[in-house]
């Protein structure tokens, strides 16, 4: 389990380094309905320098937690 931990967040960190160099103004993060409570309760907006790591501390997903970056895009449009 701790493998699969470490390339959840490298994985995880890696997709937030992209979010940052793009437009986004802040990151999201969101979690399946059935998420367990850690991960359930870093759902939300972040700035960037707020953002919690993925998989949150806690985490008890059965299989691993499915949460996942999300960039936020409210300053730019068509």
């Amino acid at each position: 389990m701790e493998d699969y931990e470490s390339k959840r967040r490298a994985e995880s960190k890696a997709a937030l380094e992209k979010i940052k160099s793009g437009l986004a103004t802040k990151v999201r993060i969101l979690v399946p309905a059935d998420a367990c409570p850690a991960c359930r309760a870093i759902e939300g907006a972040y700035e960037f320098a707020d953002v919690p790591e993925i998989p949150p501390e806690g985490c008890s997903c059965l299989d691993g937690s499915k949460a996942f970056y999300a960039p936020v895009l409210d300053r730019f449009g068509p």
